[in-house]
């Protein structure tokens, strides 16, 4: 085993493979064998023989919190969150200061949305190590996506007086500062971690967002040369050519610029599992379900709660800028891209419910919708006890219509619609985080979605007519306090000159946006795809 476990480590996995069998060979329960066997095929790509293989480990040795936490890390690589977090709790429970597994356990309780067991396993491990470093950038980023942006400053300075030249901690604190507002800020922060490791791609990414780029200068000829450095397909260089995309689309260098964007988005293609067919018959499937004949038999529920203000629509087509604006209004509260209406449509009508999902939802109760909408209430109201209004900005939420309208009928529902090019090619130029737009990424893929998404729109308006509110983001370009004062009516908010500031209001954005959102309109934006030129000629011919 030591031979083979040192092959391993080499990298020399062929040899490694071949010696671990044969111990196998000679003993089939051998944990260890079956465990790094396990991980060893899971690391060249052969997942699911790999984790069969650990899965048999941890069943023959329960108490070795090692291999507990290489299973979970293992689950959690190819997508299966949940099951990943249970093998890191058995893991801290057995051993409670394993730092690499509260570590991941922290990691996966933030990406499942259980904000508050997070934070619980981060401030343990800092209970028990202040100088882990790790434990505090988790600790901070938790509280950043929880919403709590003061604290999550507040946690990241802590941070830093312990560690102040750590890079990754002042990365966190120019993103949490951007998300603030403070654009100044950041950019300081993005440069003090690149002062520390010049090859962090992400931060130069991220100063390109916050820094407009007016001429050639010496950050752009440094990230320039990070960008040739790094190895071709990289996670790195996918990062430095969204980077520099923008700063050469700042520069009107609009050639360049859609090569550097181009190149990042192949890189990040290459590592996703998208399927355009399945995803046009998902919504074939939400049309054929939800028609003028099942609006007649089906009747919204008697729920007369109106907390909620839904904006939706594709991305980059103005809901950020929507959502700033109805946010700046004293009565509501921006809470951004909220998952709690997926959570309460999948907790009410399961993906293996009776029929299948959605066409089984035909043959449900009326009181299944009003049970979806208590449960979104109760916890929309949990997270924000104290205001009159609520935005739910989820731009997907469009595909959820049907479900809104019978399940929280007073609540509004905001459409945002943008020209079809400058919406795709604005999607096109933006590293997306997490990995909820995944047929982004391929100008083709990207305008098949974007015409199943017309599609879809024009669907709902045929069969709900006047429940969504259509606002056109060029309109709002061209006479922002006009079409303002119309939304802020149709909401039935009373009218605050606040809403014409967007800009100043002191609110944390996490989106793709937040640097742009604290700037007053432009009318710069609306034609700005024209300038790409025969660029776009594959998008354009697609669209329809």
């Amino acid at each position: 085993m030591r031979q083979a476990l040192a092959l391993h480590q080499a990298g020399r996995l062929a040899d490694a493979e071949a010696l671990y069998r044969q111990v196998l060979a000679a003993r089939a329960d051998h944990a260890a064998a079956l465990h790094f066997l396990g991980l060893l095929l899971h690391q060249s790509g052969r997942s699911a023989d790999g984790l069969a293989l650990m899965q048999r480990s941890v069943k023959a040795q329960p108490g070795n919190v090692d291999f507990l936490n290489n299973l979970g890390t293992a689950l959690r690589d190819v997508g299966q969150v949940k099951a990943a977090a249970e093998q890191f709790r058995k893991a801290v429970a057995l051993k409670p200061d394993h730092g690499a597994a509260r570590d991941n356990l922290g990691t996966v309780e933030k990406q499942l949305g259980r904000f508050e067991a997070a934070e619980a396993v981060f401030r343990g491990t800092i209970g028990r190590n202040p100088f882990h470093t790790r434990a505090r950038l988790g600790l901070a980023d938790t509280l950043q996506e929880a919403g709590r942006i003061d604290k999550a400053l507040a946690a990241f300075g802590e941070a830093l007086t312990i560690r102040p030249k750590d890079a990754e901690l002042l990365h966190g604190m120019g993103v949490a500062l951007m998300e603030k507002g403070d654009l100044a800020g950041a950019a300081d922060h993005f440069r003090r971690a690149l002062a520390i490791d010049p090859s962090q791609a992400k931060s130069w990414q991220m100063l390109s967002q916050v820094k407009p780029q007016r001429e050639r200068d010496e950050e752009l000829a440094a990230m320039e040369a990070v960008h040739g450095r790094a190895p071709a397909g990289s996670l790195a260089r996918m990062q430095l050519s969204y980077g520099l995309g923008k700063a050469h689309d700042d520069l009107k260098d609009y050639g360049r610029a859609f090569d550097f964007f181009l190149e990042g988005n192949a890189i990040r293609r290459k590592d996703i599992a998208y399927d355009g067919v399945k995803t046009r018959a998902e919504f074939e499937a939400m049309k054929a379900t939800f028609t003028a004949e099942f609006f007649d038999k089906h009747r919204p529920s008697d729920i007369s709660d109106d907390t909620p203000i839904f904006v939706v629509g594709m991305p980059r087509s103005g809901t950020t800028l929507i959502e700033q604006i109805i946010a700046s209004h004293p009565q509501v509260y921006g809470a951004g891209e909220l998952t709690i209406l997926k959570t309460a449509v999948g907790k009410g009508f399961p993906l293996d419910m009776k029929g299948g999902f959605p066409a089984g939802i035909a043959a449900m109760p009326d009181k299944a919708f009003a049970e979806a909408g208590q449960d979104y209430l109760a916890m929309l109201h949990t997270r924000y006890p104290d205001w009159r209004h609520v935005t739910d900005k989820m731009p997907g939420n469009f595909m959820l219509i049907g479900f809104l309208h019978l399940m929280l009928p007073k609540a509004k529902i905001v459409h945002c619609a943008r020209n079809a090019v400058a919406t795709c090619l604005s999607i096109f130029k933006t590293n997306f985080r997490g990995d909820g737009h995944l047929y982004s990424y391929d100008l083709e893929e990207l305008a098949d979605f974007h015409n199943l998404y017309t599609d879809m729109m024009r669907h709902w308006q045929a069969v709900l007519p006047g429940v969504v509110h259509d606002v056109r983001y060029e309109d709002f370009v061209a006479d922002q306090e006009a079409e303002t004062r119309a939304l802020i009516d149709w909401l039935g908010l009373p009218w605050n000159d606040a809403v014409l500031a967007f800009h100043k209001a002191d609110r944390q954005v996490r989106t793709a946006s937040a640097a742009q959102v604290r700037q007053p309109m432009y009318k710069g934006s609306v034609d700005l795809w024209t300038r790409y030129g025969d660029k776009l000629e594959p998008l354009i011919e697609r669209l329809t």
